[in-house]
């Protein structure tokens, strides 16, 4: 089944029903924050299936720069396999590359905001961050069991 298929009334119970399911798998402090206005909001930015095309693009984007990184360090650590202080070197590079790993999660709660999903805005806060990332997980969820 297809959820762009469906009408709206249809696509809504699909997704409140999935929603609920969703819920049970959640600890009690996450579902405190994910709570039914945030949960309703989030299936209407849904409905027009916009929002999955954008996390699948970021998803795709996010797996591409992750395994450039991967290689640029791997690149590195076998230039830098003489140098005395290796240990050294490896830490700038990794704290680099978590730079750029958190340039990429701001990128992404950026676009998400700008896409209009509840929940989203640039933000370094752990437990917001986790908030968001469950957001995501539910989105991905529907959009492998409904596409």
């Amino acid at each position: 089944m297809i959820l762009n298929d469906l009408p709206k009334e249809e696509k809504v119970r699909l997704m409140r029903q999935e929603m609920d399911k969703f819920m049970f798998t959640l600890k009690p402090k996450m579902c405190e924050n994910f709570n039914p206005a945030l949960q309703t909001a989030l299936i209407e930015s849904l409905l027009d299936g916009t929002v999955f095309q954008i996390v699948d693009s970021l998803k795709d984007l996010q797996q591409l720069n992750e395994k450039q990184l991967y290689d640029e360090r791997q690149k590195r650590l076998a230039e830098l396999q003489m140098v005395p202080d290796l240990e050294e070197q490896m830490k700038r590079i990794d704290m680099n590359i978590m730079d750029e790993l958190d340039k990429i999660v701001a990128q992404q709660q950026s676009t998400l905001a700008r896409a209009g999903v509840p929940g989203f805005r640039v933000t370094n806060n752990p437990f917001e961050i986790n908030l968001q990332m469950e957001m995501i997980r539910f989105i991905m969820t529907l959009h492998s069991k409904y596409s």
